[in-house]
């Protein structure tokens, strides 16, 4: 029987490539969600309460996705939470500040939404 079809130098090398540019997309796909997971994470973590005198920043340093399929995604994001209270005298003026570090993390889960990511859930550790 006589071979019909015998792949070539340049069939390989085309298939390689594609194989080169798909691993890079799905690279890609998975940095822009943690790139995602992280500002969502930032948001979560910082919140004012100027009535008390109370405030916090935070700063995700780090984004692991954890699953990710074509309708949902779960990713655990870590950081840092500065915790300041500020204190106020009775007659108005400012008094003692004190600020805390502490760590801070959670579990976001994410459904796709017309190409983008949607916070679904949060799970705080």
């Amino acid at each position: 029987m006589e071979n019909i079809f015998r792949p070539n130098k340049w069939f390989v090398m085309f298939c390689g490539l594609l194989v080169c540019v798909w691993l890079g997309l799905q690279l890609v796909a998975t940095m822009r969600l943690a790139d995602e997971a992280k500002l969502a994470g930032k948001h979560i973590f910082t919140w004012e309460w100027p009535a008390e005198g109370l405030y916090s920043s935070a700063r995700i340093g780090k984004a692991d996705v954890i699953r990710r399929s074509d309708t949902d995604a779960i990713v655990k994001v870590k950081g840092e939470q500065l915790l300041t209270s500020a204190r106020h005298s009775a007659d108005g003026k400012p008094g003692s500040e004190r600020s805390e570090v502490v760590e801070c993390g959670a579990t976001l889960t994410f459904y796709k939404s017309s190409n983008d990511w949607v916070l679904g859930r949060v799970e705080l550790e």
